[in-house]
């Protein structure tokens, strides 16, 4: 295990009412560091790894949009009247093809609200590769990034702009470089994005 710096957590912290109990949805490995992390919070966290599901292992791209997202739906089990403060997405749209993640945005949908942030991890452009690790929270500022375990699944690199384009209703807000050909991506609810091809990174 290793630690990474990250610049962009804490801004996830910043636009939340720490007063209140947090809803977290992290969306990888469940890590010990990032339990320990939340202990020091009022807050629900619920661990979804999608990582390994077969259906997205093994896509059948003869679904449609709509069984896909109670596919998304099915897994995410969320109770209908929660509505999450931070979704750490982690690596996870790296292995989902397009219309993967169009479906899990729409799941997601209805437990957003506007001052949902959301934390990704990412490949720098469509060119990049991604290295194989499970990630974790240290603190605000640093992560903790460990080897997966089996097999890697298949990565679908993109570009900032294309990701951009594919998370409807989330924004990349602001972008910066990793180690290893990555970027982290803090998303924020906004309806209203015209989806411009404005430079993050």
């Amino acid at each position: 295990m290793s630690v990474l710096q990250s610049n962009l957590l804490s801004a996830a912290f910043k636009r939340l009412d720490l007063k209140k109990r947090l809803v977290v949805l992290d969306m990888g490995h469940a890590s010990s560091s990032t339990v320990s992390f939340f202990n020091h919070f009022r807050c629900r966290l619920s661990f979804v790894d999608m990582h390994n599901e077969s259906f997205i292992t093994c896509p059948n791209l003869d679904l449609s949009h709509e069984e896909l997202v109670a596919q998304m739906t099915e897994l995410l089990n969320l109770d209908a009247n929660i509505k999450i403060d931070i979704c750490l997405f982690w690596d996870l749209f790296n292995y989902l093809n397009d219309a993967m993640i169009k479906a899990l945005i729409e799941a997601l949908e209805p437990h957003i609200n506007h001052s949902t942030s959301g934390y990704v991890i990412g490949t720098r452009d469509s060119r990049n590769q991604l290295p194989f690790y499970q990630y974790g929270i240290v603190d605000k500022n640093n992560l903790t990034e460990t080897d997966g375990s089996g097999i890697q699944g298949t990565i679908y690199p993109r570009s900032q702009r294309d990701l951009n384009k594919l998370i409807d209703y989330f924004e990349i807000d602001r972008g910066q470089l990793l180690s290893e050909g990555r970027a982290e991506y803090l998303l924020f609810e906004n309806r209203d994005s015209d989806k411009s091809d404005r430079s993050i990174i």
